[in-house]
């Protein structure tokens, strides 16, 4: 792992931002195949987009507790307004969310077509708020903290919102969800900064958990990626 000196490497935001990019972008396609398969498919898209919807929760919440301070102390002053505007982001997309999750309950509960289509529509709008929220994030803030936090700070504060928002038993379908679409000397490095007795489990076992959990959602272990969507 590289040491103290070196700056967050931008290509682990893009390697996240492709995962949502990516299995949002699949979920309206996933939910309206899932119409007519009964209840028991309808609790299996619903658990998939659960899934996503809180770790998109837990990336917001790490940036608006972590990141964006540090950005406001050490940023130049033009990097201000974007943070305030990422943040404005960040609501909509909670309320956004909040949609999407009274839709996916009801859903949930009638199994019916207009249930259905109910969860649609909340994607629908959801999805736009999301996608222009992380092309303003790529091209104005993330440059910025390639110069304003370091690698270990970044290591330091990952390894705790890791605890805070991931329940052990999910890192293996997370990382690898993530890692899917990550440049490999990312996802070593992303991998080297795990606990020493989580970090091999993750190597040994995400790809696989992903894979599987692809092919109940998608129908394939290996979905369109985030440029195909």
């Amino acid at each position: 792992m590289a040491g103290a000196g070196q700056f967050f490497d931008a290509r682990e935001m893009y390697m996240l931002h492709r995962m949502f990019r990516r299995e949002f972008s699949l979920m309206p396609q996933v939910v309206q195949s899932s119409g007519n398969g009964g209840r028991e498919r309808v609790e299996t898209v619903a658990g998939h987009i659960d899934f996503v919807t809180n770790a998109l929760h837990g990336h917001h919440e790490f940036e608006d507790a972590q990141v964006w301070p540090i950005l406001r102390e050490r940023g130049a002053a033009d990097i201000v307004p974007h943070v305030r505007h990422v943040e404005e982001q960040h609501e909509e997309i909670e309320r956004a969310v909040s949609d999407l999750d009274e839709s996916v309950t009801y859903w949930r509960d009638h199994a019916t077509a207009g249930a259905c289509e109910r969860v649609s529509a909340a994607l629908g709008r959801m999805l736009p708020v999301l996608l222009e929220h992380m092309r303003f994030e790529e091209a104005n803030v993330v440059p910025v903290m390639e110069k304003c936090i370091t690698l270990d700070e970044w290591n330091q504060m990952i390894q705790v919102s890791a605890a805070e928002h991931l329940a052990p038993t999910d890192m293996p379908l997370m990382f690898g969800m993530t890692m899917y679409e990550g440049d490999p000397e990312i996802v070593d490095a992303a991998i080297s900064n795990m606990p020493a007795e989580i970090g091999p489990i993750i190597r040994r076992t995400a790809a696989q958990a992903f894979a599987m959990h692809a092919e109940k959602i998608h129908g394939t272990a290996t979905p369109p990626r985030s440029t195909e969507v």
